[in-house]
């Protein structure tokens, strides 16, 4: 029987167990999963731009740290990044109704390419985007459910 996959967990994911606390849903699940989490260098990105005062960029910094220390930070490499170009070119050409999405979509596809390099599954409460990302390009993804 196969062990535990690797997983990406998503920015949103992040941000509420930051909101919730370490007694929340969210953090406990963050928590159990860490032995076998990546954390993605564009969420890291993320929570530093949401980071507004020293406690929060003290937090981020310790998190990013942690990830760092066990080598366990993935980072798009070039191809990541030219597949997030084609990718979004495809939907733009491919499904006009998703366009005024096509800019938004950039970390969530390098976070969902970059997951795909080590072989990991992203975590996210963002359903709905990175199921318009997957109709395009191969990656695993599965809804955040904190409970």
């Amino acid at each position: 029987m196969r062990g535990p996959s690797w997983r990406v967990f998503d920015t949103n994911v992040y941000v509420d167990a930051i909101r919730e606390g370490e007694h929340g849903a969210a953090f406990q699940r963050l928590r159990a999963a860490a032995p076998r989490t990546y954390l993605a260098s564009v969420v890291s990105a993320e929570l530093r731009a949401g980071a507004v005062d020293d406690t929060g960029r003290q937090a981020v910094a310790d998190l990013v740290d942690r990830f760092s220390r066990s080598r366990r930070v993935v980072t798009p490499d070039a191809g990541s990044w030219n597949r997030a170009g084609d990718l979004l070119a495809d939907i733009w050409r491919k499904e006009p109704r998703s366009r005024d999405k096509v800019l938004s979509l950039w970390n969530d596809a390098l976070i969902a390419l970059s997951a795909r390099q080590v072989g990991a599954t992203v975590v996210t409460k963002n359903v709905g985007d990175f199921a318009l990302l997957r109709r395009h390009a191969r990656f695993e993804y599965e809804p955040f459910e904190s409970s």
